[in-house]
């Protein structure tokens, strides 16, 4: 087991939210320049979600120091022989980068829901882990729909139907 998986899982999060949070939004989520009452702006609760990811990253790599000082002086290896020895993680890593950028891609042209069954479906098997079968798929399909449902008819924010089916 690699003691430096926590300071890398919190620096992918770091980058992934700061990414989102001061690209992704700004782009996306168009804000009116009127908004009548009491009601939150529609970037108000990806910028809750992005800060807070965010702020669990940065968390995450100062918490992951203390483990890489032990690693360090337990064990001396080379760069080339621990990027051999982590290949199978390394071309996750990398299509975990592609399914992310083909998401940001797709999303305006087959829609939110269908962009993120497919994006959570990926990431699924992308753990490895195929013991929860049943909770894996159930969750692939129902929490977008429930999120959707959540934001269009509870706080009526419309998100992305994209052109392909409408």
């Amino acid at each position: 087991m690699n003691q430096n998986r926590d300071f890398y899982a919190g620096l992918l999060a770091t980058a992934f939210f700061a990414i989102v949070l001061f690209v992704l939004i700004p782009i996306y989520v168009k804000v009116p320049s009127f908004i009548p009452g009491f009601a939150p702006p529609p970037d108000m609760w990806p910028r809750v979600v992005a800060i807070i990811g965010l702020v669990m990253g940065v968390l995450a790599v100062i918490l992951a120091f203390p483990k890489m000082r032990e690693a360090s002086r337990n064990q001396v290896t080379s760069l080339g022989t621990r990027i051999m020895s982590h290949k199978t993680l390394i071309v996750r890593f990398a299509a975990v980068l592609v399914v992310f950028a083909a998401f940001v891609i797709g999303m305006p042209i087959v829609g939110f829901v269908p962009a993120t069954i497919v994006m959570l479906g990926v990431l699924f098997i992308m753990t490895g882990n195929f013991e929860r079968k049943f909770w894996m798929i159930g969750l692939t399909v129902i929490f977008p729909v429930l999120l959707y449902l959540l934001f269009t008819e509870v706080t009526h924010t419309p998100f992305p139907e994209g052109t392909l089916f409408f």
